[in-house]
């Protein structure tokens, strides 16, 4: 039996990801069993110094793989960007193929293509990425290059295969508060969601959104368990019940809350103490067949 865990959003810089994190992902993982680790995107901002070295070091106690996040490409020209893309793996007795996805604002299609553009030009971390053309055109070229890896699988590949990506693949999964909807438009795209149904796929995982999702849709059972940000994490939420003297701060909201403890000795003493709980809720585990 090998036992396959897909793990997203990281974030190794920004969460400050030191050795002392990194040995507890390491133990959660030997104290889940696992043989198989897969890394689902926005490792880090750095993936040559930072990234790389790290899936190196995992890598001599697990069997690992990746895909990149919009945070990974970072720094990276596109045929770089395009050489990591649609890795097929095989474990046990399934397949397990990776690809980041892209957004095509199909997921804000109320606003204009120049409107969105304006706000991720202005707002979205993406602004800093050079893609080779234009979003559309890059999600409907990798669309037209899954769709096109999907055909040649058999069929008993496809029945046994687990996609993981990135991005968004379906418009259930869109953030919903008023303030964030216009940046659902660089989230990913529906048009993944076809052709998973077209293909019969029956497993993905993905991240990118930093919240949680175990629903079936069509019969595609999709999963996201992103680790994301240290101050959105379940544990911040579990810290200030912990400490009821937190609760009088004169702040109801929890970002603001965080940004007050999160430099203190105590607080960061309870995140390392508690880290390998909320790396459990974020492992998407398969048991796999050899």
């Amino acid at each position: 039996m090998k036992r396959l865990a897909i793990l997203s959003d990281i974030h190794l810089d920004v969460n400050q990801f030191d050795d002392q994190y990194e040995q507890i992902l390491i133990q959660t993982l030997q104290e889940q069993r696992i043989t198989d680790i897969h890394l689902a995107g926005d490792i880090s901002n750095d993936f040559e110094r930072l990234s790389k070295p790290f899936l190196a070091r995992l890598s001599q106690d697990f069997t690992v793989s990746y895909n990149l996040g919009n945070h990974d490409m970072l720094s990276m020209d596109e045929s770089a960007i395009t050489a990591n893309d649609f890795q097929i793996r095989t474990i046990g007795q399934k397949k397990l193929l990776s690809f980041a996805g892209w957004y095509d604002y199909s997921f804000c299609p109320d606003i204009s293509i120049e409107q969105n553009l304006r706000t991720k030009n202005t707002f979205w971390f993406d602004r800093k990425i050079t893609r080779d053309v234009d979003d559309i055109t890059v999600t409907n070229r990798i669309l037209t290059k899954l769709d096109a890896v999907l055909t040649r699988m058999i069929p008993t590949d496809k029945a046994n295969l687990i996609v993981a990506m990135h991005f968004v693949p379906h418009p259930s999964f869109v953030m919903t508060h008023p303030k964030f909807i216009k940046f659902n438009a660089f989230l990913g795209s529906d048009k993944f969601h076809a052709l998973f149904v077209k293909h019969g796929i029956k497993d993905v995982v993905f991240g990118h959104n930093h919240r949680s999702y175990d629903r079936v849709i069509d019969s595609v059972h999709y999963q996201a368990k992103p680790l994301g940000y240290k101050r959105e994490w379940l544990l911040v939420s579990d810290y200030f019940k912990a400490y009821p003297a937190y609760q009088s701060l004169n702040s109801y909201n929890l970002h603001k809350r965080y940004n007050l403890v999160k430099k203190t000795k105590e607080f960061d003493a309870y995140l390392l103490t508690h880290f390998s709980e909320e790396l459990k809720k974020s492992l998407v585990i398969f048991d796999v067949q050899i």
